[in-house]
């Protein structure tokens, strides 16, 4: 029986891949095998799954002239895609027309990733019904349904999703469907991962707890009833997931200031150190002379206590004045990442110089402060 129909519907079959060649060629995209009890015509191009005679259908005229924005979307494909698609759609109508529905969705799902079309949907949903698999041919025409709104088609498919739909009902199994933006996110019924968006299964009635998960975004859950009579749709929205802000942490004041100030400040303490370990020991000179037994011994004493005596002021001295400008380049230098720099008048630099005069040493800074 099923193959007595197929032979009568070859020649439509065959007309209906004439009608796509063409309208890819123009730009334009339309269905290969179609259904429509609506328009009659001569013969039908398309069987239906229920034992009784096919009624009279017709292959679906060519759609109106696309619209600017499809007309430049057309114009960007590469012709030789176009010509790719429009030969995979030649070879899925004749494996459709020979019965070999698995292989005519095969062509006809890679033909619409070239050149995706709403009538590929439809062509796919008809080989499932075609070989009595009511799950995979309720989900294609609903997906249809979502892509197409304004479709000379769209009553008949509706048709065949009530009566489909009641097919899952006698078999006590009701279909859900669902939908994430953006697309491609795993689904999960309780605890079981089932698929990735857009996913259809069929479901015992009653509440499923869904989720989905997209890498990048925060998941998903709802809660949704599955009734007996009518296919469920659940659509989930997800958000990006919120960018963490890593603070850097804060550099220690004490990691701005330069080398050269750690070093002047640690020979300024050496000095500052040396110079009152000589006063101590001229000190103890001095009281040693106090208590000396002999004027040669006394004035031994007294010339060392001399000695040390100089030596405590040049350390001191040299001590101070390092220390010092150790302490002021650490001003500057705390100050620097703080405060922008102000420009120095030509010719002039900042620096600290130590000049030394017979019997005296110090310390000058100069520069713009």
């Amino acid at each position: 029986m099923k193959r007595t129909r197929f032979h009568h519907y070859a020649g439509a079959l065959y007309l209906a891949a004439s009608i796509l060649v063409a309208d890819l060629s123009s730009g334009r995209d339309t269905a290969g095998p179609a259904k429509s009890g609506a328009a009659p015509a001569a013969e039908p191009t398309a069987p239906v799954i229920a034992p009784t005679a096919p009624p009279p259908v017709a292959v679906a005229p060519p759609p109106s002239p696309p619209a600017p924005a499809e007309a430049a979307s057309s114009a960007s494909r590469p012709p030789d895609a176009a010509e790719q698609a429009k030969h995979l759609y030649r070879l899925g109508a004749e494996a459709f027309a020979a019965q070999r529905e698995e292989e005519a969705i095969r062509y006809f799902r890679r033909a619409a990733e070239i050149v995706p079309s709403s009538k590929l949907t439809y062509n796919i949903a008809l080989a499932y019904e075609e070989m009595g698999d009511t799950g995979r041919a309720l989900a294609e025409y609903r997906s249809y349904l979502r892509q197409e709104q304004d479709d000379e088609r769209r009553e008949e498919v509706l048709g065949r999703v009530r009566e489909l739909e009641t097919k899952l009902a006698e078999a006590g199994v009701q279909q859900l469907s669902v939908l994430s933006k953006p697309a491609g996110a795993t689904v999960k019924l309780g605890q079981r991962v089932v698929g990735v968006t857009p996913w259809s299964g069929e479901l015992l009635p009653g509440l499923h707890q869904v989720s989905v998960e997209l890498t990048g975004h925060l998941p998903r859950q709802a809660e949704v009833a599955v009734t007996p009579e009518h296919a469920a749709e659940l659509t989930l929205e997800l958000e990006l997931e919120p960018e963490i802000q890593i603070e850097k942490p804060q550099p220690s004041a004490l990691g701005r200031v330069a080398p050269l100030t750690w070093s002047l400040l640690g020979v300024g303490v050496g000095a500052l150190t040396g110079g009152m370990a000589f006063e101590l020991s001229r000190a103890e000179s001095d009281a040693r002379a106090g208590r000396a037994t002999s004027s040669i011994a006394a004035a031994e004493e007294r010339g060392a206590a001399d000695a040390k005596q100089m030596a405590s002021l040049l350390l001191l001295g040299f001590g101070s004045g390092f220390l010092i400008s150790g302490g002021v380049l650490m001003i500057l230098d705390l100050n620097s990442a703080e405060t922008p720099p102000k420009a120095s008048a030509p010719g002039v630099r900042a620096g600290i110089e130590l000049p030394c005069a017979p019997g005296f040493c110090g310390v000058l800074a100069r520069g713009s402060f």
